[in-house]
Order: C-alpha cells, then structure tokens, then sequence
C-alpha cells in the first residue's frame, strides 16, 4: 500500500472534524516547503473547498479592533 493509500484509508476512519484537521496540516506542509498545490497542478478549487480545506474560520460575531487590542491586552500580550 503505497502512502496515499495509506492516508486515504485511515483518513476514512476519523470524524469529519479530524478530516479536515488533516487536510490543515496537508496545507500547512505545502505552504511551509513550497510544494506545488492542486490549484497550481491545475485542478481549480472552489473557494468554498479552499475555505473547507484551510481551515478559514469565521467568528460567530464582529468586534472592533479596539475590542481585540483590549482582549489580547487582558491576556497578557501586546501588539
């Protein structure tokens, strides 16, 4: 069994949310070694299939920038 094989087979056993937490990292892996993506080999991605395998989230509300200055401050942090 060859490694994609390998990855399809026990990618079929995990719920979807770790489905898609490995096609994350299968992103994360192109980005970081500058591999060729499937958009790049020619195969058009819909952006709702980008959105779905890299993981972009929305949040369930807006807030200002001022309200997330004050929420990273409350954390410790700082910009």
């Amino acid at each position: 069994m060859n490694h994609i094989n390998a990855i399809t087979t026990h990618s079929q056993c995990l719920p979807e949310y770790l489905q898609k937490e490995v096609l994350d990292f299968i992103c994360f892996l192109e980005a970081r070694y500058l591999f060729p993506t499937a958009t790049a080999q020619g195969n058009e991605l819909t952006d709702a299939e980008i959105e779905q395998a890299c993981g972009i989230l929305t949040a369930p509300h807006g807030v200002s920038l001022e309200q997330m200055d004050e929420a990273i401050k409350s954390r410790g942090g700082s910009l």
